[in-house]
C-alpha cells in the first residue's frame, strides 16, 4: 500500500527550492528533490513533469507574493513616480534572485521558445497595475502608456549597473 504524504506537492517544492539556491540550478536533479522528500523519483514526476517545470512553479510562486506586494503598495501611491519605483523595487528583487537561474533555465530543452508568450503576460500584469496609478494619479486614460513605462521598467530593473534614479529624470520629464 502506498504510504500517504499530507501536502506533497508543496513539500516537493519546498525540498526543491532550497535545493536550487543551495546546489544551483544544474545540481539540483529530480532525483536529489526526491531524496529530500524521501520518495521515489517517479513521484515528484506525478506533480511536476520536468526540471524545468519544477523550477517554473517555484519562480512563479515567488512572482506572485512580489506582485502582491507591489500591487497593494501601488493601490495607496500618490504618484508615477512612487507607484514606478515600488514596481522597479520588486522587478529588480526578483530578477537579483533569480539571476543565476535565469543563465541556464531551459538551456537544454524548448521551454525557453515559451518565454514570449510568458513575457507577453508580464507586461499585460506590470500594466494594468501601472494603468491604475496612472488613471488615478495623473488622470492618464492612454493604455499604451502604461506599456510602454512597462517595457522601460523591464529593460532598465533587470540590469544590474542601472539605477532608478536615471529613469526618475526621465518620468519627470515625461510628467510634468
Amino acid at each position: 500500500m502506498p504510504k500517504i504524504i499530507a501536502d506533497l506537492r508543496e513539500k516537493i517544492l519546498k525540498e526543491a527550492n532550497t535545493l536550487l539556491f543551495s546546489k544551483g540550478y544544474q545540481s539540483m536533479t529530480m532525483r536529489s528533490v526526491a531524496d529530500k522528500c524521501n520518495i521515489a523519483v517517479g513521484t515528484v514526476y506525478n506533480y511536476f513533469p520536468s526540471k524545468e517545470v519544477l523550477v517554473a512553479e517555484i519562480m512563479l510562486k515567488d512572482w506572485v507574493k512580489i506582485m502582491d506586494n507591489v500591487k497593494l503598495k501601488c493601490e495607496s501611491s500618490l504618484s508615477i513616480y512612487e507607484a514606478f519605483k515600488i514596481m522597479f523595487d520588486g522587478v529588480t528583487k526578483f530578477t537579483e534572485k533569480y539571476d543565476e537561474i535565469f543563465t541556464q533555465y531551459g538551456k537544454d530543452t524548448d521551454i525557453r521558445k515559451e518565454m514570449p508568450m510568458q513575457f507577453d503576460w508580464l507586461i499585460k500584469q506590470l500594466s494594468d497595475i501601472l494603468n491604475e496609478v496612472l488613471v488615478r494619479c495623473h488622470n492618464e486614460t492612454d493604455e499604451y502608456m502604461s506599456v510602454f513605462l512597462v517595457e522601460i521598467l523591464l529593460q532598465t530593473a533587470t540590469k544590474k549597473d542601472f539605477e532608478y534614479e536615471n529613469i526618475f529624470r526621465i518620468l519627470k520629464r515625461i510628467f510634468n
